[in-house]
């Protein structure tokens, strides 16, 4: 079996992520691993960038420090005796950005916590999980919710 030295942890700061940490931290401790945490924040493409920002001008500059204390938190309650290597705050199509580090990084497995849709949205937005597990360079551990 391939030695799995870095686990990449896509995190939107859900109940869910908690239990993928779990797996992670377990295999991370049983296997000597390092773990990348990420967060990505979706793309907007259906307005236009200067509109965006004139009307979520208080937001702009702190989606990303947000996103990074929440990281911190969840690192120091879910992934404490872990060596987390990295932790970034990515922005574009979740799936893609998720893909992307993974390969960019050397991840060797993907730790990937499921948010369960139904109905028309599953059929018209897809799964992320389901994307990354048809594309990805490496295995994917898929988390479902208890």
């Amino acid at each position: 079996m391939p030695e799995i030295k870095r686990m990449l942890l896509p995190v939107v700061f859900s109940e869910n992520d908690m239990l993928a940490a779990d797996y992670a931290r377990q295999i991370a401790m049983c296997a000597g691993s390092e773990v990348d945490l990420v967060h990505v924040t979706p793309q907007i493409d259906f307005i236009s960038e200067d509109i965006l920002q004139s009307v979520y001008t208080s937001h702009v500059g702190y989606e990303k420090e947000v996103a990074e204390k929440l990281m911190d938190a969840f690192i120091e309650k879910s992934l404490s005796g872990v060596n987390v290597r990295n932790k970034a705050v990515l922005k574009g199509q979740p799936a893609e950005e998720v893909l992307r580090y993974a390969k960019e990084n050397n991840i060797n497995m993907i730790v990937l916590p499921t948010h369960t849709r139904k109905g028309p949205e599953a059929w018209f937005v897809g799964s992320v999980a389901e994307r990354i597990t048809k594309r990805a360079h490496c295995p994917v551990l898929i988390v479902h919710p208890d």
